[in-house]
């Protein structure tokens, strides 16, 4: 018999002897010995818990009642600078529309060119369009149409040419071209056909 199994069977003898038969354990034993045992570890908290943690955390913060306060001093100041950009947006487009006519005014005085107006009476309104072609526009309607005037009862456009002479005629109901009834001077092309003499100077012409 080893030394081990020699303590276990003088341990067993001890416990089995009558004194021990009577003897009750105190009250508190059970306590003490679970007290003795080593404490379980707490288990993590799962994913969905502490998902659950956070939003409710979260709700809480962002409903909680704010309390802002608002000097005089920084009430006067929003005011000056809802004032300061409107005033702003307003000025500034009319400020670029000038700016843009400015450099339509500069760029035809440096070009030389000169303000024609021209003008197809109609007071019965037989035609119903009329447009300029000529020489100075190489015979093209687009670009040159005119509009009727109900206190002129004309058909007018304004336009700028350079200096120079140029061969112009009105083309009618998009088909017929005709002569300027009140042009000064005429001139005959190549084909035989009548058309339109306009001198453009340093004055401005009415036709």
């Amino acid at each position: 018999m080893n030394k081990k199994n020699k303590i276990e069977e003088q341990l067993y003898n001890l416990f089995h002897e009558e004194e021990f038969h009577d003897v009750e354990p105190p009250e508190d034993f059970l306590q003490n010995v679970m007290n003795q045992l080593p404490k379980r570890a707490t288990e993590p908290a799962s994913f969905s818990v502490k998902c659950t943690e956070l939003a409710h955390s979260l709700w809480k913060r962002f409903t909680r009642p704010m309390t802002i306060s608002v000097s005089p001093l920084q009430v006067a100041f929003s005011c000056a600078v809802v004032l300061c950009s409107v005033s702003f947006m307003y000025e500034a487009p009319h400020k670029k529309e000038g700016g843009v006519v400015d450099v339509v005014h500069t760029t035809s005085r440096k070009l030389g060119l000169k303000p024609v107006s021209f003008a197809l009476h109609d007071p019965d309104k037989q035609f119903s369009s009329a447009v300029v072609i000529g020489s100075f526009n190489k015979w093209q309607s687009r670009g040159f149409e005119m509009s009727y005037d109900e206190s002129q009862e004309a058909w007018v456009l304004e336009h700028e040419l350079p200096p120079g002479d140029y061969e112009y005629v009105f083309l009618v109901n998009g088909e017929a071209s005709m002569p300027d009834p009140r042009a000064v001077f005429y001139v005959q092309d190549s084909f035989g056909n009548k058309n339109s003499l306009l001198q453009v100077g340093g004055v401005q012409h009415e036709l």
